[in-house]
């Protein structure tokens, strides 16, 4: 009886192990789930389509405002030219008549040029008014965007630390638990569950049903799983759990 006790004793470390291993899976499940990384993903998602629409104000913009500024230049040059004929034909230099007319006319010409570049800069600062408010728009509800995700990475960040630390204590109870197994014990531990994959690999035998299936077990097999040697392991025939009994 005191063999069977201890042999049960070692047995119940395979359980805690599984527990232990779910535990750590449940905390990797809740550090990748958090409702804040949905959260966080679906705010990227809206700022990235602002950021596509901002793309697209940008180009429409730089054009336009490229447009305005070479018609600027163009009319800074004019004015620097009727600017020098004016100094020509009012500061005396002119000595014909004839020259002072062709001057003038020039002087007119350029003035003509010039008010038409300065209707153009209106027409385009007109175009370029609802990209600016429209662009002013999406900028001030990106900045918004911005400080949510700042605010979600940090509450996922807080909540991931905590998560993580939980995990390195679990850890340490593991590795304190697998001292207690032995060698033995842990390696069957590990061996069986890389055989089981997701499924459980350490079940109780609770009267004549595995506890890693909970399906009930017949009873030629029970028989035979309690005839076995106290420390010898036993599977189930359902599931292929090891049997703690």
């Amino acid at each position: 009886m005191a063999e069977e006790a201890t042999t049960l004793s070692e047995l119940e470390v395979l359980v805690e192990l599984q527990e232990l291993d779910t535990r750590l899976s449940q905390l990797a499940h809740r550090a990748a789930t958090l409702p804040e990384r949905e959260q966080l993903a679906l705010v990227h998602e809206q700022d990235s389509k602002l950021e596509d629409e901002l793309n697209q104000l940008a180009s429409e913009l730089t054009a336009l405002r490229q447009s305005q500024s070479d018609r600027e230049a163009e009319i800074q040059n004019l004015e620097d030219k009727v600017a020098r004929a004016t100094s020509s034909l009012y500061g005396g230099e002119m000595t014909s008549p004839k020259e002072a007319t062709v001057l003038q006319s020039e002087i007119d010409s350029l003035s003509g040029r010039q008010s038409l570049l300065e209707d153009q800069i209106i027409e385009i600062m007109e175009e370029i008014e609802p990209f600016a408010k429209e662009e002013s728009r999406i900028e001030a509800e990106r900045s918004e965007f911005q400080l949510q995700i700042a605010d979600l990475q940090e509450r996922i960040s807080n909540q991931v630390t905590e998560i993580e630390s939980e995990q390195e204590s679990v850890m340490e109870e593991k590795r304190d638990t697998e001292d207690r197994a032995g060698s033995r014990l842990s390696g069957l531990y590990i061996e069986n569950r890389k055989r089981m994959g997701d499924h459980t690999a350490i079940g109780r035998l609770v009267g004549t049903s595995c506890g890693a299936c909970f399906l009930e077990i017949a009873a030629v097999e029970i028989d035979r799983i309690r005839r076995l040697p106290s420390d010898e392991p036993s599977e189930c025939p359902e599931c292929g759990a090891l049997l703690v009994r």
